[in-house]
């Protein structure tokens, strides 16, 4: 039953929490669940991937399946199906706008799910640095949120292709002007300095 339970809400190889399988059976007792969640993982039906921290595998010629850190950070700190909670800030988000094509050891993230102003944590032999949100990221404000983020971080001159790049995410995520402009209030001066400055909105005047 518990597992059949666990298999009409999740995919397979889909990190699942463990708050998530308290919350389904929370007519169980804490000690109990965990109780289930280890008989499973000793018969092969749920895998443990880290702390808190599970998945449906599935079997393949490779052999039994895994999942990956990022899935597991998307997850915990940046979005859960429809609702977005945090962004990815460093070189994760040079990666988005195509600024570096360094690859990121550190995962860096900024989201709701973190109450410290920056913090280190350890997944899967991976580090992972959280700071918390200046705002209550939402599905509304993530889009602007993302591009002050970037510009805040920028170190590097403002240049043609950066300022296509980050007008092309407008238009894809639908960032107006004003949102921008009214988002950029919790930044410091500077990032507000460099919106202004960087041309981005020249061709978004009327939006």
């Amino acid at each position: 039953m518990f597992i059949e339970v666990l298999e009409s809400k999740y995919a397979r190889n889909e990190p699942i929490l463990a708050k998530e399988i308290l919350n389904i059976f929370n007519n169980y007792s804490r000690a109990y669940i965990f109780r289930l969640i280890d008989q499973a993982i000793s018969n092969g039906e749920l895998v443990k991937f880290d702390k808190g921290v599970y998945f449906l595998p599935s079997q393949s010629v490779m052999g039994i399946s895994t999942i990956s850190v990022e899935e597991v950070v998307n997850k915990k700190y940046i979005k859960d199906k429809n609702e977005i909670f945090g962004i990815y800030s460093g070189i994760s988000l040079q990666n988005a706008f195509h600024l570096t094509t360094q690859m990121p050891n550190t995962i860096e993230v900024i989201t709701n799910n973190e109450s410290m102003r920056c913090r280190k944590v350890q997944l899967d032999g991976r580090t992972i640095i959280l700071r918390k949100s200046r705002c209550i990221i939402d599905n509304k404000n993530a889009g602007a949120y993302t591009i002050l983020q970037l510009l805040s971080e920028m170190k590097m001159e403002m240049v043609e292709e950066i300022k296509v790049a980050i007008q092309k995410y407008m238009e894809e995520n639908q960032v107006s002007c004003v949102e921008l402009i009214s988002l950029s209030e919790i930044f410091p001066a500077q990032t507000t300095k460099k919106l202004l400055l960087s041309g981005v909105l020249n061709d978004f005047t009327s939006r």
